[in-house]
């Protein structure tokens, strides 16, 4: 099977074998601060924490929010879904297509952000 995060989305498509694993909240890095991670965070809703101290370096995760003034959703949290699908052996995200290479399966459609 596969695993793949659905962007602003908080459910997997209604496809035969395709599960949702959890849902959540997208976080990464603060845009202004350096050393974090590059790739956003696909974040569950209920967070378990770990009872030990900080490490001495470390860097924060900031929620993400779209920010489109003209639409309804501006400054609202960008949600998202991790599904897992049994009938997929891999799967690629392809920017800059719209459409799949022949022998690939479109699981999902979508804007990047």
């Amino acid at each position: 099977g596969a695993l793949y995060t659905r962007w602003g989305r908080t459910t997997c498509p209604s496809t035969p074998g395709t599960e949702l694993v959890f849902s959540g909240l997208a976080g990464g890095s603060h845009y202004t601060h350096s050393g974090g991670g590059a790739n956003y965070l696909c974040l569950p809703t209920t967070p378990q924490y770990l009872v030990s101290g900080l490490p001495a370096a470390y860097s924060y995760l900031y929620g993400a929010e779209y920010q489109r003034p003209l639409f309804t959703s501006h400054e609202h949290n960008v949600p998202c879904a991790v599904c897992y699908t049994s009938q997929r052996a891999s799967k690629l995200m392809i920017p800059a297509r719209i459409t799949c290479y022949s022998s690939w399966t479109e699981e999902y459609e979508g804007y990047l952000m």
